[in-house]
């Protein structure tokens, strides 16, 4: 009966603790992927005659899985101009106004839809969706074991006008 008991409070404690363990683990990642999202804009160039705004527009398409990560970045600057957050509707007017747009997860299903909408337009398409280059995206993140790294659709980017650094494509695992 002790030993039941025993097991059963190991059990409880092991469910209760997993999961915080895990959110933890998430939230490292996703600020890792927030100062990666900031510093792959820094390393891209975007037409001249893509919309001259005053501010350089993240948006985040989907439930947002960065949490906290993000906070402070719209004190942050890319080419000169303030780093403005939205989280649009995934349709071409709202996506249009973007710069660069990170894809969640829950928005899977999609995915084939919001690469059409943006096809031609300069809009950097960032996914940690396994598949998402090959799916017309312009970044995947990748999980290395421990280490995060990322592959980038190149070809893709120079039909929208768009110009990766070749540093930034040194740094990328692949290529295509």
């Amino acid at each position: 009966m002790r030993i039941r008991q025993l097991l059963t409070l190991v059990l409880a404690v092991t469910l209760c603790c997993w999961r915080p363990c895990a959110s933890k683990a998430e939230e490292v990642e996703y600020k890792v992927k927030a100062a990666f999202l900031l510093n792959f804009a820094k390393f891209v160039t975007w037409p001249a005659t893509s919309k001259p705004a005053d501010a350089f527009v993240l948006c985040i398409v989907g439930v947002d899985p960065f949490g906290t990560a993000l906070s402070g970045i719209e004190s942050k600057e890319i080419g000169g101009k303030k780093v403005q957050l939205r989280y649009p509707a995934a349709n071409a007017d709202d996506l249009g106004q973007c710069q660069m747009a990170f894809i969640s997860q829950s928005e899977q299903k999609n995915v084939p839809r919001i690469v059409g909408l943006l096809n031609a337009s300069p809009v950097v398409l960032v996914s940690d969706l396994e598949g998402f280059v090959e799916s017309g995206g312009t970044v995947e993140f990748k999980d290395q074991g421990d280490r995060l790294s990322f592959l980038i659709n190149n070809s893709k980017a120079k039909k929208q006008g768009l110009s990766v650094s070749s540093s930034l494509l040194n740094l990328a695992v692949e290529v295509l």
